[in-house]
């Protein structure tokens, strides 16, 4: 049986060396306020080549040993793309393969950086889709918006010729207008857009959405306290395993807070309501396992109330070990296959997740089991009370 409890000095100092940090970040920098929590407009365009219907028909119509039969057909489909049909007669299912792969290389070697979005091929008939970005860079689209006297906003690249733009509240307050002079102002100094989402939360919005995952975060933390006070009446002092639970909880959320504020400074992290979703997600997570550990600790004292309790926690610890890694490991390599090939949008989501799920694992064992040790130990209580005697004394010193 490993002694975890003998190494609680060894755990303090590790998680001193995440909150220290995380606190400095939350001191000095705060948040990188998203759109729900700031307000403001967000639109993700896409910036399209020059490239028109016309000549995606000149470049079919240089296609060379085309089947017999053969006849073809272009339209404009979503997002600025271009739809290419093929209608084979009589119908071969080799004839529309050997089309598909002689549309890809003519049009790739025609046309500017075309870019397959779709296929489907039948025996009768094959339909290819196909979008040609433009060459643009970030540097362009900012000097683009410093026209209209945004040069402040956020530019995310978040694919090929396509970003995502940020921009803060107008004074007046008109998103609406905020936005047909961002679409302006890029057509015009840059050329064709296609805009693939746009969204805008207003300032007063922002306030309640902000109060309203303050309130849930409280709410959470209160009704998981008086949940596992409940569930664990059997043993002394119930209240004591809620509280350690609690006090994990915080130890989590300030790592993840902290990892965030730092992030916001390195990488643009942001904090929008897709964060708050996801802390409410560790919570519950950090909780379970902690209530796992603790289980055991109830069963352990249940069997023998007279075991020494260093060797129950001991042993509980040890019997929900493997459970908890097997558990967190899987759910670590699947969050981090997400923030590998995952988009642009996920990424506050999953990276919440990724650090709230190590940092529960850890806290369960590291953090909320040693705070109950400690308690019943009677070290904790030793603590408090010469803290309580210091301030009396120090009273009594400055009345004489």
């Amino acid at each position: 049986m490993i002694d975890f409890v003998g190494r609680r000095r060894i755990y303090a100092i590790v998680s001193l060396l995440m909150i220290v940090p995380s606190l400095i970040g939350l001191a000095i920098w705060q948040f990188e306020a998203g759109l729900d929590f700031a307000g403001g407009l967000e639109t993700e365009v896409r910036f399209l080549g020059d490239t028109d219907r016309e000549d995606v028909i000149q470049a079919l119509d240089a296609i060379e040993d085309v089947p017999v039969g053969t006849d073809f057909s272009v339209s404009e489909g979503e997002g600025g793309s271009f739809v290419v049909t093929g209608s084979i007669s009589p119908p071969s299912l080799d004839d529309a393969f050997a089309l598909t792969d002689l549309l890809g290389s003519t049009l790739g070697a025609s046309l500017p950086a075309s870019i397959s979005l779709d296929l489907d091929v039948e025996e009768s008939q094959v339909r290819s889709e196909f979008w040609f970005p433009g060459n643009v860079t970030q540097d362009e689209v900012r000097a683009a918006l410093e026209t209209v006297g945004l040069g402040g906003a956020r530019i995310q690249a978040t694919a090929d010729s396509a970003f995502r733009l940020r921009v803060e509240q107008p004074a007046d307050g008109d998103l609406e207008r905020l936005r047909q002079r961002i679409n302006e102002s890029l057509r015009s100094e840059i050329g064709r857009i296609e805009v693939l989402q746009s969204s805008s939360v207003s300032g007063t919005l922002s306030v309640e959405i902000a109060r309203d995952a303050g309130v849930a975060l409280a709410v959470a933390a209160v009704a998981i306290l008086i949940y596992i006070s409940l569930a664990f009446r059997r043993l002394p002092n119930p209240v004591l395993y809620g509280s350690a639970a609690i006090v994990a909880l915080l130890h989590d959320i300030t790592i993840v807070a902290g990892a965030f504020a730092i992030g916001g400074q390195v990488a643009g992290l942001e904090v929008n309501a897709m964060f708050v979703t996801a802390l409410l997600a560790i919570i519950g997570y950090s909780v379970n396992d902690t209530i796992v550990v603790f289980d055991r600790i109830r069963e352990n004292l249940l069997l023998d109330p007279r075991e020494d309790f260093r060797r129950v926690v001991n042993a509980a610890i040890t019997q929900s070990l493997g459970r908890s890694l097997n558990t967190s490991i899987t759910v670590v390599l699947a969050l981090l296959a997400l923030l590998l090939i995952g988009g642009v949008t996920i990424r506050p989501f999953v990276v919440v997740l990724f650090i709230g799920t190590v940092a529960g694992t850890y806290s369960s064992i590291a953090v909320a089991s040693q705070i109950v040790f400690l308690w019943q130990d009677g070290t904790l209580p030793r603590l408090l009370r010469r803290g309580g005697e210091r301030r009396v004394v120090r009273r009594v010193e400055r009345r004489v």
